[in-house]
């Protein structure tokens, strides 16, 4: 893959400038307008970096912050949250490529202890696909203690599902946990060291971190909530959320479902690597084309219990559809990706081979996220020559 070091190129990445430009003005004034306090926008077109932007502060943006405000720049690095479950979806596909494992098992073929209070028959695919009923909430809340991966998991063992199995559920964080021990049940490593070692450094994406150790949080984007009504998922008012994600204890703690960092660079390269057919060091592909499919093409759409709205998912991917959609305003059911929190936004457009990264520190409400980021969608599709 590309380094840091690249330039934007529009022209080779065949997108016209003058399109591309407006890209930047959208950005850029939704900035001015306060929708979020600072950012980066970067797009890539099979292989090309065409478009490299930061704008705004990344930390100091409040004045009980007792800090002066820092420049968000194309190098800050921040929480890319839910933006990440990819990561450890791909993990999984690249084990079901090697045959270590096969996603319609149960779960409890592989962790034995995860069978009980009536899980003994949900699958790896029904957990992929965020239909295994485990809502997790009480555990999704209780984010001081995260850093505690046996005690976590050990909680899961002991839940009941919420909803009967087969029923569309988005798990925020349980998706992570449990993909995350199925790795390393299978694998005998933990799922961070499995995907530097086996997925992410073979692709030569080695700036996506599950946490990062506490002398590195200065450093990160803090993440803001904008809206005036505390933020809510699935019936739960978060009303500590800048206080959780911003904590030590969120921030260290490794949550395949929502603690990957790193730039909107990393991220879009990630999706370009996934374009390109996932090459690893030889350049042969990590993951069989065969079963990758799956994974970036839609398998479930309906009303989803959680979030309250509907949404078309594939195995760790959120696709687009055809009405308006956070990936562009029309026609966006070829696209994947995944949005992270209430603020960041990553996918790839198979239809024009362009790999897009919007990262933020502005959370507004879910139901803002259509209008903040299709236009940013549509116009970089509209440079597309």
């Amino acid at each position: 893959m590309s380094s840091e070091s690249e330039r934007p190129d529009p022209a080779r990445a065949g997108l016209d400038p003058a399109r591309l430009a407006r890209v930047t003005d959208r950005f850029r004034a939704q900035q001015r307008r306060g929708v979020f306090p600072g950012g980066q926008l970067v797009v890539r077109r099979r292989g090309v970096l065409a478009l490299d932007e930061a704008v705004g502060v990344a930390r100091g943006f409040r004045p009980e912050e007792s800090e002066a405000a820092v420049p968000f720049t194309p190098e800050t690095r921040g929480g890319l949250f839910s933006a990440g479950k990819p990561l450890v979806a791909i993990a999984i596909a690249q084990l079901e490529s090697r045959g270590h494992l096969e996603v319609a098992a149960p779960v409890a073929r592989y962790w034995p202890e995860f069978a009980q209070h009536g899980k003994a028959d949900i699958t790896v695919l029904d957990v992929l696909t965020h239909r295994s009923g485990l809502g997790l909430g009480q555990i999704e809340k209780d984010w001081r203690h995260y850093g505690d991966w046996a005690g976590v998991i050990a909680r899961i063992e002991a839940a009941a599902p919420s909803f009967a199995r087969g029923t569309l559920a988005y798990q925020p964080m349980g998706f992570g946990w449990i993909l995350g021990e199925l790795i390393r049940r299978v694998t005998g490593s933990p799922v961070e060291r499995y995907l530097e070692e086996d997925v992410l450094g073979p692709a030569g994406l080695t700036d996506l971190r599950l946490g990062v150790p506490r002398e590195e949080i200065p450093s990160l984007a803090r993440s803001y909530w904008l809206d005036e009504a505390p933020p809510s998922l699935g019936g739960v008012v978060m009303d500590d959320f800048e206080l959780a994600q911003n904590s030590v204890e969120q921030l260290t703690a490794v949550l395949p479902g929502a603690g990957t960092v790193g730039t909107a660079r990393a991220i879009a390269r990630f999706y370009d690597w996934l374009l390109a057919g996932t090459p690893g060091r030889s350049g042969a592909p990590q993951i069989d084309a065969a079963v990758l499919a799956p994974y970036i093409r839609r398998q479930v759409f309906g009303m989803d219990k959680t979030i309250g709205v509907p949404i078309a998912i594939g195995r760790g991917f959120g696709m687009g559809w055809l009405p308006p959609h956070p990936y562009g305003w029309w026609r966006t059911g070829r696209c994947f990706g995944h949005a992270g929190n209430f603020s960041t936004l990553a996918w790839a457009d198979p239809t024009t081979g362009c790999s897009v990264a919007i990262v933020t520190n502005g959370n507004r409400s879910p139901q803002k996220l259509v209008g903040r980021f299709a236009p940013l969608g549509s116009a970089v599709r509209a440079a597309c020559v």
